[in-house]
C-alpha cells in the first residue's frame, strides 16, 4: 500500500501545480469522526420524495425555534438600519448556479422576518455577479470599496475564483459556501464550513472502491469517469477521483472530458469512450445540466452498471425530467448519490427541513412555482452559511477580523452539514473545515440512506486513505 499512498499525495499536489502555490500545513488533522462501519440497510428513507410547499401560513414553530437557537437571535422580524453581507455568485452563463442565490436570499428573508436579523437589525446583501474570469476582480473591488461590508459569502463559482479571493485576502475574509476548485480549496484567508468538492469527490471514491463490493457482492476493478471539461471537473478527476481510486486498488481507472453543454448524443458516445459498459462503477462528475444528459444516454446505450455520483445530479431538474419521462421515482433508480452529510429528500434534519420550509415560504412570498423551484444543488449550503454568519455577528462578530477569528474558532454542527467543523484541520486544503460526508441511493420510489448522518456512518476521506 505505500506506493499507492504516494500516488494520492502525488495527485493532491497537482492542486497546488493548477494553483500556482504551495499550501502549508496548517494544522493536524482530528477529525474525531467515528470509526466507518459496514453499511446497513436499516436506514430512513423517503417514501416520495417531494418539493411540495408548507402550509399557506408560512413556517412552524418548530423551524423557527431551531433557527432562532442556531443564529443566537431573537424570535421576531428586524428593522432599523441594514446589517451589509458581500456576497458574490456565477450566474447568467454556462454553467450558472443560480439555485446558490435562492439559497441566501430565501435565508435573508428568513433572518429578517423571523429570527430578529442581526442583533435586531435586518440583513441586506451587497451583491456581485461573476460570468467571466475577470469578473473576481471586479467585484473584490467592491467588496474593498464597501465601507459596511466585514464578511463576503460565496455562492458557487468556476470563474474569478483566485482574482477574488486574492483581492480579498487579509482584508476582508470570505466564507465560500461550495468550494469547487484549487484557489478556494487553498485559500489562506476564505473558509468553507463544509468537506468541499474535495471532501465529497474523494469521498465517493473512497465509497466505490471500498464499499460498494459490501453493498453489491462485486469487485471494484475497473472505473468508467466522464468528467465536466472546466476547471472544477479536470480538478476532479486529476487529482481527487484517479489518484485515490488507484490508491485504493482498482487497475483500470478511465476519465473522458465532456463540454458543460454536452447533449445525451455526444455524452453517449463520451460514456462508451470511457468503459463504462464493462467497468464495476460508473462516475459522472458533471453539473445538473449534463448529468441529464449522463441519464438519457445511459438508457439509450441500455447501459445498466452501478452509478456513484456527487449531489450535483439529484436537483429539480432531473427530477422534473424523470416526471416528464413519466417515472414514478424522482431520481434515477440504483444511483448513489455523495453530498455533506444529509439530504434534501430525507426528512429528520432539523437544519434541512427548516430549510425547505423557509425557502417555499420565500417562494411564495416572491411569486415562484414551488414545482420548478431549484432549491437543491448550492441553494442549502449557501443558506447554511448566511446563517453561521449571522450567528457570528450575534456572538460579537463586529468587524473583518471578529469574522475571521470566529470562522478559525468555529468547532460546528455546521447548518445542514455532518460532523465536527475545524477550519485549519485540513493539512492539505487550508480553507476546508468540514471532514465527512453522506451517500444516499434511489431504490425504487424511495431515496434511502447508506452511509451518512442519519445512520451515524458518514465517510471520513481523511480517514479513510490514512
Amino acid at each position: 500500500m505505500r506506493s499507492r499512498k504516494i500516488s494520492f499525495v502525488a495527485g493532491l499536489a497537482v492542486l497546488g501545480l493548477l494553483a500556482g502555490a504551495c499550501s502549508e500545513d496548517s494544522g493536524s488533522d482530528s477529525t474525531s469522526a467515528p470509526a466507518t462501519e459496514a453499511p446497513t440497510s436499516d436506514a430512513p428513507t423517503s417514501e416520495a420524495p417531494t418539493t411540495d410547499a408548507p402550509a399557506a401560513s408560512g413556517i412552524s414553530d418548530e423551524a423557527i425555534a431551531h433557527a432562532v437557537e442556531y443564529v443566537g437571535g431573537t424570535a421576531g422580524a428586524a428593522s432599523g438600519d441594514p446589517y451589509v453581507i458581500g456576497y458574490v455568485n456565477q450566474e447568467g452563463g454556462t454553467p450558472g448556479f443560480p439555485e446558490a442565490s435562492i439559497g441566501i436570499d430565501s435565508a435573508v428573508w428568513f433572518v429578517n422576518n423571523f429570527l430578529g436579523g442581526v442583533g435586531g437589525r435586518p440583513i441586506e446583501l451587497a451583491k456581485c455577479i461573476i460570468t467571466k474570469e475577470e469578473d473576481g476582480q471586479k467585484c473584490a473591488q467592491e467588496m474593498l470599496a464597501n465601507d459596511a461590508v466585514q464578511v463576503v459569502i460565496t455562492g458557487a463559482m468556476l470563474n474569478g475564483n483566485a482574482p477574488l479571493l486574492d483581492g480579498l485576502k487579509d482584508k476582508k475574509p470570505v466564507y465560500i459556501s461550495n468550494p469547487l476548485t484549487t484557489p478556494e480549496f487553498l485559500a489562506t484567508d476564505a473558509f468553507a464550513f463544509t468537506p468541499g468538492s474535495p471532501g465529497v469527490v474523494a469521498g465517493l471514491a473512497v465509497f466505490a472502491a471500498k464499499f460498494i463490493p459490501e453493498l453489491e457482492g462485486k469487485e471494484v476493478n475497473k472505473v468508467a469517469v466522464v468528467y465536466g471539461d472546466n476547471p472544477a471537473g479536470q480538478i476532479a478527476f486529476s487529482a481527487l477521483t484517479k489518484p485515490v481510486l488507484e490508491g485504493l486498488g482498482v487497475a483500470e481507472v478511465t476519465g473522458v472530458a465532456a463540454a458543460d453543454t454536452a447533449g445525451a448524443t455526444e455524452m453517449a458516445g463520451l460514456i462508451q469512450a470511457a468503459g463504462a459498459e464493462d467497468a464495476d462503477v460508473f462516475y459522472p462528475l458533471v453539473t445538473i445540466g449534463s448529468c441529464i444528459a449522463v441519464y438519457d444516454a445511459l438508457q439509450t446505450l441500455e447501459i445498466d452498471t452501478t452509478v456513484v455520483t456527487t449531489g450535483l445530479c439529484f436537483g429539480v431538474p432531473m427530477q422534473t425530467h424523470l416526471k416528464e419521462l413519466g417515472l414514478d421515482a424522482k431520481l434515477p433508480d440504483g444511483w448513489y448519490f455523495g453530498g455533506y452529510g444529509y439530504s434534501y429528500e430525507i426528512a429528520g434534519n432539523p437544519d434541512l427541513d427548516a430549510y425547505k420550509e423557509a425557502v417555499f415560504a420565500w417562494a411564495a412570498e416572491e411569486g415562484l412555482d414551488a414545482a420548478t423551484l431549484e432549491y437543491t444543488g448550492f441553494g442549502g449550503p449557501t443558506f447554511g452559511t448566511l446563517l453561521s454568519a449571522v450567528k457570528f455577528a450575534n456572538a460579537g462578530a463586529a468587524d473583518s477580523a471578529g469574522f475571521r477569528d470566529a470562522a478559525k474558532a468555529f468547532a460546528g454542527p455546521q447548518w445542514g452539514v455532518v460532523g465536527p467543523m475545524k477550519c485549519g484541520g485540513n493539512p492539505t486544503f487550508p480553507a476546508l473545515c468540514g471532514f465527512q460526508i453522506g451517500v444516499q441511493q434511489q431504490q425504487g420510489t424511495e431515496y434511502v440512506s447508506i452511509m451518512d448522518g442519519y445512520n451515524g456512518k458518514p465517510i471520513d476521506p481523511q480517514a479513510e486513505l490514512g
